[in-house]
């Protein structure tokens, strides 16, 4: 596998990727530019599948682990982290019943939009995978201005994290989730029904989210700075081919 040499965009959000996706990705991109008769479907379901179940725990589990390892006693915490928990099991099941209308002419420009977010990122022990994709200046920069105060425990609250964080997650809904599923163009009821699944899974998610604001305390507040911190990446990174 090999990926051409480019830099990560600026600025950007990206998350390191399980080791085999790059692999399996670049292998499918592969047989489908080359118009394979092969069907691709399961192996682009899992695809399809891993990436929301990354989304899912990237976005959401990570932070709500480690807010409730540090106050297991916070009803908020263990009510979000159940939330989200559903939500994870919804969207595998809806993206499995989709599968069902794949083929290999409607999956093709949504594995090279997968294909286009992937990169080799150098990390302490080598090289990893990483999904990447833009988000705004404004965003960025609004993220990097609260980062100190976040780090100390000293902004007046966590509602301005959590609606920057809520503006991480709908970036990557978009890239992981709404932007392929327009790319497969579905027929009007399967595109319908996908549509408010993924509607839902934002209100729902978005919601618990909100209702976790006012429960976050100065104590708590350096676990959100370290979240943010590592999925938005404003300085360009050179992959190595």
């Amino acid at each position: 596998m090999s990926f051409a040499s480019k830099q990560l965009p600026t600025p950007c959000i990206t998350y390191p990727t399980q080791p085999t996706l790059p692999h399996d990705v670049a292998a499918m991109y592969e047989r489908l530019s080359q118009k394979t008769k092969e069907p691709q479907a399961e192996l682009a379901t899992a695809l399809i599948q891993t990436a929301a179940a990354e989304l899912i725990d990237t976005f959401f589990a990570d932070l709500l682990n480690k807010l409730v390892a540090a106050d297991e006693t916070e009803h908020s915490y263990r009510e979000a982290r159940a939330v989200v928990r559903d939500i994870n099991e919804k969207l595998t099941h809806y993206l499995g019943w989709a599968s069902s209308f794949f083929s290999n002419d409607r999956i093709r420009p949504a594995v090279a939009h997968y294909h286009s977010m992937l990169y080799m990122l150098p990390e302490a022990d080598g090289l990893r995978g990483h999904i990447a994709f833009s988000c705004s200046n404004d965003l960025a920069q609004r993220i990097d201005a609260m980062l100190p105060a976040l780090h100390n425990g000293q902004a007046e609250n966590a509602h301005d994290a959590i609606e920057a964080l809520i503006e991480v997650i709908d970036a990557a809904m978009h890239a992981l989730l709404i932007t392929p599923k327009k790319l497969m163009k579905f027929n009007f009821v399967v595109d319908k029904t996908l549509s408010g699944v993924i509607s839902l899974t934002q209100t729902v998610a978005f919601r618990s989210l909100r209702k976790l604001a006012p429960h976050v305390p100065a104590e708590h507040q350096p676990i959100l700075a370290a979240h943010l911190q590592r999925v938005v990446s404003l300085e360009a990174v050179a992959q190595v081919a």
